[in-house]
């Protein structure tokens, strides 16, 4: 039966209905159970990306950043896809309503990041950013499956310009001061090629545990510091961006506890170069060359190095001006690098190649070493790592033990402050003795009978 108007009837209408939906629930069981789970992501995502596209307006600009890109044959990571990801993984907490979740290592702890398809809207500076996290699936003319991860900023067209002057910036500084937070330092030594290969830096020494003169310890705390902040200083006044320092004093002061402090409180790369394992100048400079920013290189005992021999018995015939050139070459002619070579990456024209960097010279005996090596411009700042002193061991009886002069035990450093001062002995002599046990009336006991036995083995000597 058909309506007045020649329309079909309500029956008719529910019929066609109910075949249309068994149809499309038929459809759907056979599209879900006979194409692969792959396909099916592949087809949502192409219909979500037309549907993107349909939904775009003229007014609005997209940029898109890409995890890597291929230039010249090669692909190449693109770091501000590494600061975008850092920057959305970090405001997770806010806007996701999914999330990938890893655990690499046993010992490490869950890991959250951005799942695919993910949106997020911000407002920066009273204007409206849409992030979205695509990964998509393409296949090169080998046949073979790459993914594709980027992300899509979309914004109002008429703020193109605060996008790209001022939001994206503002976000890779985010991602820089970061890195620098969660900096994993380096420690690189040279391999069996001749290059340098890096290992992790976990060494725990820092300032607060070195057991130095407090005053000597703020004077260095306070160069570094100010070395860091001057980097149009050193631009101004022509000078490359770096600064020496000479450790030296007898074995077992904390030279190298002082380079692992300085370190950590730089958060710089460390580089220990044993000069005896380099052949030549050339070698030697392109391991310098090859040194990156914000990093320590460390030469140490370089009195014992036979390539930088003491150059005193030629001062009359070359000139302290001259020091830098081939004067003296001649008479170091077995030695495998020179001491020329080393003084050009010192403050010759080597020395511009990288910035904010540290060197360091540490030796026992200061006098052996060649006047050229001393003078300021290539060793800045001489520290002596003197023997143990009572502040000193006042920083060490905190750390080891828990316990000051003010505490408990006032007789006993009373009685090992008459000691301290009369004896040459260094804070790892008396690390070691503290270490032989855990309570502190016993352990400080153990260092009196230890001064006193080297004030003894003193008093015979003279």
């Amino acid at each position: 039966m058909e309506s007045r108007a020649g329309l079909p009837s309500i029956a008719t209408l529910f019929s066609a209905y109910a075949t249309i939906t068994t149809f499309i629930t038929l459809l759907q069981q056979a599209f879900n159970q006979f194409i692969p789970q792959r396909v099916q992501d592949y087809l949502y995502e192409k219909l979500e990306q037309w549907f993107r596209k349909s939904k775009s307006s003229p007014s609005l600009f997209t940029l898109v950043i890409e995890q890597s890109d291929e230039l010249e044959g090669f692909r190449n990571h693109n770091q501000v896809f590494d600061a975008c990801e850092k920057y959305l993984c970090s405001k997770l907490s806010n806007f996701a309503n999914r999330l990938k979740v890893t655990r690499p290592r046993a010992e490490d702890m869950l890991a959250f990041s951005l799942a695919e398809g993910q949106e997020f809207r911000e407002v920066y500076e009273g204007v409206e950013f849409t992030w979205n996290y695509i990964i998509s699936s393409n296949e090169n003319s080998e046949r073979e499956s790459q993914e594709r991860r980027y992300f899509e900023l979309t914004i109002e067209k008429k703020h193109k310009d605060k996008a790209l002057n001022s939001y994206l910036p503002f976000v890779l500084n985010f991602y820089n001061e970061m890195q620098e937070k969660q900096k994993e330092l380096k420690l690189h030594t040279l391999d069996k090629y001749g290059g340098w290969h890096a290992i992790e830096f976990k060494h725990p020494f820092t300032f607060d545990s070195l057991a130095m003169d407090p005053d000597m310890k703020k004077a260095i705390t306070d160069d570094l510091d100010r070395f860091i902040k001057r980097k149009e200083f050193y631009k101004r006044i022509g000078r490359a961006w770096k600064r020496g320092y000479l450790l030296y004093g007898p074995p077992g002061t904390g030279k190298s506890s002082l380079v692992a402090a300085m370190a950590n409180h730089l958060k710089f790369d460390v580089y220990d170069l044993q000069l005896s394992q380099v052949d030549d100048d050339a070698t030697l400079r392109n391991l310098m060359v090859w040194t990156t920013n914000k990093s320590i290189l460390v030469i140490e005992d370089i009195d014992c190095c036979s390539g930088l021999p003491n150059r005193r018995e030629n001062m009359e015939v070359c000139s302290d001006d001259d020091q830098g050139s081939n004067g003296g070459d001649e008479n170091w002619s077995a030695s495998k690098i020179s001491l020329s070579g080393l003084l050009n990456f010192l403050d010759g024209l080597w020395s511009s190649c990288g910035d904010e960097r540290i060197i360091i010279f540490t030796t026992n005996q200061k006098d052996k070493l060649d006047p050229a090596l001393l003078r300021p411009g290539r060793m800045d700042m001489h520290i002596h790592m003197s023997y143990l002193t009572m502040p000193g061991f006042r920083i060490l009886a905190s750390n080891y033990l828990d316990v000051s002069d003010d505490d408990d035990h006032p007789l006993l450093f009373k009685e090992i402050e008459s000691l301290i001062g009369n004896v040459n002995i260094t804070a790892a002599q008396v690390a070691e003795e503290i270490l032989r046990s855990e309570d502190a009336e016993i352990a400080l006991r153990g260092v009196i009978e230890l001064l006193k036995k080297k004030k003894s083995e003193r008093t015979k000597m003279k």
